[in-house]
């Protein structure tokens, strides 16, 4: 059944194959449509990415909660919404149209749907107990396949066959990828989308995945002539992708192997297993312990199955005489500990300011966030503003930020990297440079100002250093090199500043000298202005994830590129480009955290 379903999808290739084969092809479509699974025409099977990530305001824990499914039980395609175990089964669509493909938001509040109700194809979303049903999108072209944004501002859907993402209220719709495409999914990350692209090979489907912007295209499996690979889903930590993979006309004309077959993948193309066979449109529970698909027994009908995440010991949850199909597992919320404002404040001291927090600084700033009362609107917004306000205060900008500065001016960027400086160099430098200084706090100028001299002092004594910037060097090489290195075009006044820090001397053994004459250029205000955005997006992996941007599970740069190119996008206001937010909400940072 999944290939036939799949095989429609390609009608415009089957052009150009001899009329016989047109004609059965043809034939043989009608006879699966007509029978007892019947789907609106042009509705790609796609599975629906369950796993997201939690928005701000809700609990932390993210646990497996109700699976929706489609089912034409009562006559005809309708939305139903039973509980993990396969109880409490309930018709949550009603019409004599098609209501199709349930994507559940991040937060568990809303559905999103695929029907017919108007005459055409459109997404739809309703609340999560079935109520307030609205249109999102009005078009005279089929809108299909909707999956949310990992923070729940997004949706991402096919017109036609070319990718769209539009706002959740169904604002700012924008075509982003055209082709002929299917199936988009949103990485948990929210970094990257997967997607099937239907004109690779000849009458064939490959899944690829690209940049959220639709850059950056790279196919990820499949893509051999006459085979199909699609119905991508990506696991909770997005370190691996679900898919469905057949062949053209199983069973009739292809004499090969013959079964629709579910692989899992790594996300970086490695490691393609085998989980199980006979299966079709996969999804990954919430916590990603247990999959779920639907699978055909008897042959007679479709029901909706949860197995582990290898596939094994399959359990049939629908268990109907009509088909059932389509599963999106839905996520189920308990509170955390980072949920608790004063826990939330507190961590953010720890990590990015390396210290428990004074009294007074602890009672502020949680008082922001308590001060909402119950409006969860406004606890998200002072969460996010209240978690930007450690990178952007004093404290930090002349501790953590001039440590940054100072490797930048030092050494450049790391080779083949956007970023001058790792994690395990930034943390301890961190420490030394902010030892004993709490902003607002007794002489804390003083404090923070010997311990920069003593920082410096220790950093040009360090033998990377002076490996870098022999002795020998005269004063004005010196001083040219780090400006270079810095990526700053200084004034002449400037350079001579820098310069005159070793007075008369032709050369640099001088190590204050030294020291001093990096500090001019490290605390140099074009410095600081140019390498802001870039610093900022740092701190993300660097405070709440506590790792390096190209750390597992990432391989590369990909997100820390994707996230600065928001940022510069909207002129450095993290509230738009939803960076801090994004983080915050992250099932990595809240299980880091102990969410």
């Amino acid at each position: 059944m999944t290939y036939l379903n799949h095989q429609k999808n390609h009608a415009r290739k089957l052009l150009g194959l001899t009329l016989a084969v047109t004609m059965f092809i043809s034939l043989f479509a009608v006879a699966s449509y007509s029978g007892t699974r019947a789907r609106p025409n042009d509705v790609a099977r796609t599975s629906r990415a369950t796993s997201h990530l939690p928005l701000p305001q809700m609990p932390g824990l993210k646990a497996n909660g109700k699976i929706a499914f489609v089912s034409d039980r009562d006559g005809n395609n309708e939305i139903y919404v039973m509980n993990a175990d396969g109880s409490n089964q309930t018709r949550f669509t009603n019409n004599s149209v098609e209501d199709t493909q349930p994507a559940w938001s991040p937060d568990g509040a809303k559905i999103a749907f695929v029907s017919q109700r108007d005459d055409n194809l459109e997404i739809y979303v309703m609340n999560a107990d079935g109520s307030n049903q609205t249109r999102l999108t009005i078009n005279p072209a089929s809108d299909t396949s909707p999956d949310w944004s990992p923070d729940g501002t997004k949706i991402v859907f096919i017109r036609s066959s070319d990718i769209v993402v539009m706002n959740a209220d169904g604002s700012g719709q924008t075509m982003i990828r055209a082709g002929d495409l299917s199936g988009p999914v949103w990485s948990p990350d929210g970094t990257r989308i997967a997607f099937e692209d239907n004109s690779v090979g000849q009458i064939a489907t490959a899944v690829f995945v690209m940049n959220a912007d639709g850059s950056g295209a790279r196919r990820l499996a499949g893509g051999q002539d006459f085979e199909f690979s699609y119905s991508p889903a990506w696991s909770p930590d997005g370190a691996k992708v679900l898919f469905v993979h057949d062949f053209f006309l199983c069973g009739l004309f292809f004499a090969g192997p013959c079964s629709t077959d579910l692989f899992v993948i790594n996300a970086d193309g490695a490691d393609q297993q085998l989980l199980t066979s006979g299966v079709a449109d996969p999804a990954w529970s919430p916590d990603g312990t247990r999959i779920t698909f639907d699978n055909s027994v008897s042959r007679a009908n479709l029901d909706v199955f949860t197995a582990t995440s290898n596939g094994a010991g399959a359990v049939n949850l629908s268990n109907h005489l009509g088909n059932d199909f389509d599963p999106a597992w839905g996520p189920l919320f308990v509170p955390g500990p980072i949920d608790d404002p004063q826990f939330f404040v507190r961590q953010h001291y720890l990590d990015f300011l390396n210290r428990q927090p004074d009294t007074s600084g602890l009672f502020f700033w949680t008082n922001e966030i308590t001060s909402c009362g119950t409006s969860t609107s406004c606890i998200e917004a002072k969460r996010v503003n209240v978690s930007a306000a450690f990178f952007l205060s004093i404290e930090f900008q002349e501790t953590g930020y001039l440590v940054y500065r100072m490797y930048k001016t030092a050494y450049g960027n790391l080779a083949g990297t956007p970023v001058p400086v790792r994690l395990n160099e930034f943390l301890p430098d961190t420490q030394q440079i902010g030892q004993g200084v709490v902003v607002g706090v007794g002489n804390w100028q003083a404090q923070l100002e010997n311990n920069k001299q003593m920082f410096a002092a220790d950093f040009v004594s360090r033998s990377r250093f002076t490996s870098a910037y022999p002795t020998t060097m005269t004063p004005a090489q010196f001083v040219d090199a780090l400006f270079i290195n810095a990526g700053v075009s200084p004034s002449a006044m400037e350079r001579t500043d820098a310069i005159n820090e070793f007075g008369s001397a032709t050369d640099t053994t001088d190590t204050a000298a030294r020291a001093r004459a990096l500090r001019r250029v490290a605390e140099n205000s074009t410095l600081a202005q140019q390498e802001f955005n870039r610093a900022f997006v740092l701190m993300q992996y660097f405070g709440y994830l506590r790792r390096n941007p190209n750390d597992a599970p990432d391989t590369d740069f990909a997100g820390y590129n994707f996230w600065l190119n928001k940022l510069n996008q909207v002129n450095g206001n993290f509230i738009d480009a939803e960076m801090v937010k994004s983080f915050l909400v992250s099932g990595e940072y809240r299980q880091r955290v102990g969410s």
